[in-house]
């Protein structure tokens, strides 16, 4: 009996390692549901060990930040790693996650699903899309170390990260108005430079009183947006290993034989009873 419980301990032993060589392939999953009918182009997404800073705030918009801010991602980019968009760490690894209809409106969610090459390296996550509606707004983590996917050993940290109003961007790349602006279904090409700094939404005196988000409301109509606030959360991301399932003889072969043995001693002391 000692040694069937050892074979069926071994059994489930190489269950959960082959369990955890898949843990490195993950499901990163964009929610929109923020209720003011705000949407986003294909968010882009990429892992990387760190030293990845997209941009700063205060700072000025690279080229790949401005194009990310005015120009909408087609709705199956053919380049997922789009070097024209942005210059990523050669290691790093991503995509873009994309909605039903390529942009992701409110109410609709998208999921990217990544084979981590190497969870150790590539621990943290940057995630940057354009703002719509706007003339030059983006939302993403000026911190590139803001979002710990895997912990230094290389072990998945599931979780949700919730993006709030302040990781809202304006790039300072073209003047905020009506014309020019993108809208839902409008595909739009970079406008008259506004010759400024990368600026927190929260921050920018809108003209009419308020901050940014006020300007959403006056400009384009957005019902509400006044009164957003740093807290207010306007999507969420999960992050969790990609479904996976073992397969036969890989090591539930193993665990099949050890419960057949299991059964015949079991039916050998029935009938020595």
């Amino acid at each position: 009996m000692r040694k069937i419980r050892a074979m069926l301990g071994a059994s489930a032993l190489a269950l959960t390692v082959a369990g955890a060589s898949n843990a490195a392939s993950i499901d990163i999953t964009f929610n929109n549901s923020n209720g003011f009918g705000f949407l986003v182009t294909p968010v882009y997404t990429g892992l990387h060990s760190g030293s990845f800073d997209a941009f700063d705030d205060g700072g000025q918009a690279s080229d790949g930040i401005e194009q990310i801010a005015e120009v909408p991602v087609p709705p199956n980019p053919p380049n997922l790693i789009a070097p024209e968009r942005l210059a990523v760490e050669p290691n790093s690894q991503g995509g873009f996650i994309v909605g039903p209809g390529g942009p992701i409106q409110d109410g609709e969610s998208g999921t990217l699903t990544i084979d981590v090459a190497q969870p150790t390296l590539n621990r943290y996550a940057t995630f940057l899309s354009m703002f719509v509606p706007s003339n030059d707004t983006f939302f993403g983590n000026d911190d590139p170390l803001a979002y710990e996917i895997f912990d230094v050993g290389g072990l998945l940290i599931e979780q949700t990260i919730e993006i709030t109003a302040s990781s809202i961007w304006d790039a300072g790349t073209e003047v905020n108005q009506l014309f020019g602006a993108a809208f839902m279904g409008q595909d739009i090409q970079l406008g008259d430079a506004e010759n400024g700094n990368i600026t927190r939404l929260l921050d920018i005196d809108d003209g009419f009183g308020g901050d940014g988000f006020d300007a959403l409301e006056a400009l384009f109509g957005v019902t509400g947006a006044g009164t957003i606030t740093a807290d207010t959360v306007l999507f969420s991301i999960d992050v969790a290993a990609t479904p996976t399932v073992v397969p036969l003889p890989a090591g539930g072969g193993l665990l099949l034989a050890g419960l057949g043995a299991f059964g015949f001693v079991a039916r050998r002391r029935n009938k020595k009873s």
